[in-house]
């Protein structure tokens, strides 16, 4: 008599964990047929804006913890350039849909007519974050990227990217690199050991991808509050900020402190951007400032600037900077 309510209960609790596990599926795979629909409406939404973004194959997986969707060769077309990967997979969990993560483990293509690059990662992981006041967050993180450009390989390792939007029109963005190596300055003992970079992209929402260098001379640009660069015992830090004129020339101001700047020097030198006079020169320059600061007991601070197509330091033209055109992959039409 007394085993009847205990057989009771255990068909109750049975009863409840089966149909708990039916609400739970039916709940997930309702999930999941919306994060279809809302990659359907990504889609349409890029496409008003003359932005093709495709995909051939979708596949799922991830049940019963997370929510897994695998989109297989992605291209992305705007401006004549197309953006190229074989997987990437979405990942989230059920009860936390504002934070998505984002792997890519395969090489990323960038084509633009006959130009090509070859960006080759190290299983790229991106996270996507959503706070209450729908601000978002996105980090980057990667062990390696390589450029392949112009047969060159730029090498980035121990890659950190962080973008952070605010109620303001900026995007704050801070990039952390373990060690690089840039041809044909820093390579081999003189490839940068550590890079940090933090800043901001001014006014990003007025930015139109079909249109970005109009947007960069009229109201953007790139505030950087605190940067370090450190290569072959030498140390850089500062701040800058830059934009671009209507003619596709870089205009930068840059404020450094060194230990070692005349290294930089020597590098320019090497490489043929600058004459031996004008190391000299600059050289001679350095050394006094450094000296006046040594004697009022301050650190050192140069200053920087890249105006109508050259670089100048304290002043002295340096080296001629190349104008953008011949770079960039396609040259939006600018208002007259």
């Amino acid at each position: 008599m007394n085993k009847a309510p205990g057989l009771k209960i255990i068909f109750l609790i049975f009863f409840i964990f089966i149909f708990s596990i039916m609400l739970y599926s039916i709940w997930y795979l309702q999930l999941e047929k919306i994060t279809t629909q809302e990659l359907k409406s990504i889609q349409n939404s890029l496409l008003s804006k003359n932005i093709e973004l495709t995909w051939e194959k979708a596949t799922k997986s991830g049940f019963p913890y997370r929510i897994e969707k695998e989109l297989n060769n992605i291209s992305l077309k705007f401006n004549n350039t197309k953006i190229s990967t074989k997987k990437l997979k979405i990942i989230y969990q059920p009860w936390n849909k504002k934070h998505i993560m984002f792997l890519i483990p395969n090489d990323i293509n960038v084509l633009n007519d006959r130009k090509k690059i070859i960006i080759n990662n190290s299983n790229l992981l991106a996270s996507l974050t959503i706070d209450k006041f729908f601000m978002g967050r996105v980090s980057i993180v990667s062990d390696k990227i390589t450029f392949n450009l112009k047969n060159n390989n730029y090498n980035f390792r121990q890659i950190e990217m962080h973008l952070q939007s605010r109620e303001t029109d900026d995007l704050q963005f801070a990039i952390l690199i373990e060690k690089s190596s840039l041809p044909p300055l820093f390579i081999k003992k003189n490839a940068i050991s550590k890079l940090y970079i933090n800043g901001n992209f001014l006014k990003y929402k007025n930015l139109d991808i079909n249109n970005y260098l109009d947007w960069f001379f009229k109201e953007g640009g790139i505030e950087i509050e605190s940067f370090k660069l450190d290569f072959n015992q030498t140390n850089i830090t500062g701040n800058a900020f830059i934009s671009l004129d209507k003619n596709f020339d870089i205009q930068n101001t840059l404020s450094i402190s060194s230990n070692k700047l005349s290294n930089i020097l020597i590098l320019l030198e090497k490489n043929n951007y600058i004459s031996k006079n004008t190391s000299a020169k600059t050289d001679l320059i350095i050394n006094a400032i450094e000296v006046a600061s040594e004697i009022s007991n301050k650190q050192a601070v140069f200053s920087i600037s890249i105006q109508n197509g050259y670089l100048y330091l304290m002043g002295i033209k340096l080296i001629k900077v190349p104008n953008l055109k011949k770079y960039l992959y396609t040259i939006p039409a600018l208002p007259k």
